[in-house]
């Protein structure tokens, strides 16, 4: 093992290495403690209106809807995917996995807030609803239960919208989501300042939300940044068309 120091011959301290992290029930979308939702996590406080109406699956007034996920849709029948999160929810005010109870503050995404008013205040018009999925034991990843080789079309977003991305995390392990060529602004309470982000990490039965501004035409790698799940399959791309090419589609919640 080896440590760096200012000068040859120093040795740090090796830390000792933390706890190794037991998943549970709510890291399947199942946190039978609260009858299937764990209420701590529903603090409006913290949330927007956009991010409490995904929570609670309730309508968004900003005109979006967001349909409950059933372990009996369209997903459950697929080869890929071996678990859909019964009740998915926000988990934006948790530490990373394996830092909850370590003694020094953590940040979590809840408490991120953007120094500058972010550059679009539109509400989005339209949302796209994305599921992580997986079946673990065959080492299969994909978005929507479909991976990357087997991809028939892209996610399709028109130039110059505003458009609400939700990610679902079907899978027992968090995924850092990565978009090329535009940013994320983390629906988490921030109102005009909502953090700004290229990948954001979803943790296991998580439901969260980002709204993107698609300022920039053509084709942009949207994936999983593990790029061994990446490989496997957890990748999709992202089509920017130009203004005037199709119609966005309806109001009433979208679903890729």
């Amino acid at each position: 093992m080896a440590t760096f120091g200012p000068e040859p011959g120093l040795r740090a301290e090796v830390p000792a290495l933390r706890t190794v992290p037991t998943l549970t029930m709510k890291d399947m979308g199942m946190d039978h403690g609260q009858g299937g939702m764990d209420h701590r996590r529903m603090d409006h406080s913290k949330m927007d209106h956009g991010a409490m109406g995904h929570a609670e699956h309730g309508p968004d007034p900003h005109g979006l809807s967001v349909q409950p996920v059933s372990p009996e849709s369209q997903l459950s029948r697929r080869p890929g995917v071996a678990n859909v999160a019964a009740m998915p929810v926000s988990r934006l005010d948790e530490a990373g996995i394996g830092l909850e109870n370590v003694p020094h503050r953590t940040l979590t995404y809840a408490d991120l807030r953007s120094l500058d008013r972010n550059p679009d205040l539109r509400h989005p018009g339209r949302e796209v609803v994305v599921h992580l999925t997986s079946n673990m034991e065959r080492y299969m990843w994909s978005f929507d239960g479909v991976k990357f080789s087997e991809v028939t079309g892209p996610i399709v977003f028109h130039e110059g919208e505003r458009v609400r991305l939700t990610l679902v995390n079907n899978t027992m392990m968090p995924h850092p989501i990565h978009l090329h060529g535009m940013f994320f602004d983390v629906v988490n309470g921030g109102g005009d300042h909502k953090p700004r982000k290229h990948t954001i990490i979803v943790k296991p039965g998580e439901k969260l939300s980002v709204d993107i501004s698609a300022d920039h035409v053509g084709d942009w790698a949207f994936h999983c940044h593990l790029l061994y799940h990446m490989h496997a399959g957890m990748m999709q791309v992202v089509s920017v068309q130009p203004e005037g090419q199709g119609q966005p589609q309806s109001h009433q919640g979208a679903h890729h």
